[in-house]
């Protein structure tokens, strides 16, 4: 009982001399995964898609503890890839949590959960169904540059489960198929500190 009586007492201590700090954030993302399979009556399809860019921005907040720091993260992403020429757009709210210490100077590294909120795929010459799976968790890990009130991190994020929506036709012309664009990205961000 004392023992736990000491970590509460340890952790609240710790709390009590952490700091919060919160500000805005935006970067470039460099998305790898994703396949798509095409059945017509005559032919069956399988092709990667080709290499997915994009953006994110968004909000963060920080929590820095003595050795530590915790640091949730709200953020709206798009990124686009291509098939054939066609263009297909994703856009999803991402909520990585982000576990931190810091390695040397203003240099740390980070590592935690995400979780994916997909809100659309499309495309100009490609109709698809509803979205099945619209939320998805994967992990994260990286390193941070704080600058002051500045920060840049990389950091590489992947998907753990299948993100698949089914094709409904393809330039107006019925096709059976599907995308699947579970996430697989380096992400390059910016971060400004506003507290």
């Amino acid at each position: 009982m004392k023992k736990t009586q000491i970590l509460v007492f340890l952790f609240f201590a710790q709390l009590s001399f952490s700091q919060i700090d919160y500000g805005i954030q935006g970067g470039l993302n460099f998305d790898r995964a994703g396949s798509i399979q095409l059945t017509g009556e005559q032919f069956v399809e399988n092709v990667d898609l080709g290499k997915k860019t994009g953006f994110h921005f968004g909000l963060f907040a920080k929590v820095d503890f003595l050795i530590f720091y915790l640091r949730p993260e709200l953020q709206y992403t798009q990124v686009s890839s291509e098939y054939d020429g066609n263009t297909i757009d994703k856009s999803r709210i991402e909520l990585p949590l982000s576990l931190g210490i810091t390695a040397i100077g203003p240099l740390s590294i980070f590592i935690g959960p995400t979780a994916y909120f997909n809100l659309s795929q499309k495309s100009a010459e490609l109709d698809f169904a509803d979205l099945q799976n619209k939320t998805n968790l994967g992990l994260h890990l990286g390193t941070r540059l704080q600058l002051g009130a500045l920060g840049i991190d990389l950091r590489y994020e992947k998907g753990l489960s299948d993100e698949e929506v089914q094709i409904i036709s393809q330039a107006g012309i019925p096709v059976q198929g599907q995308v699947n664009s579970r996430p697989n990205q380096f992400v390059l961000g910016i971060s400004l500190k506003l507290n």
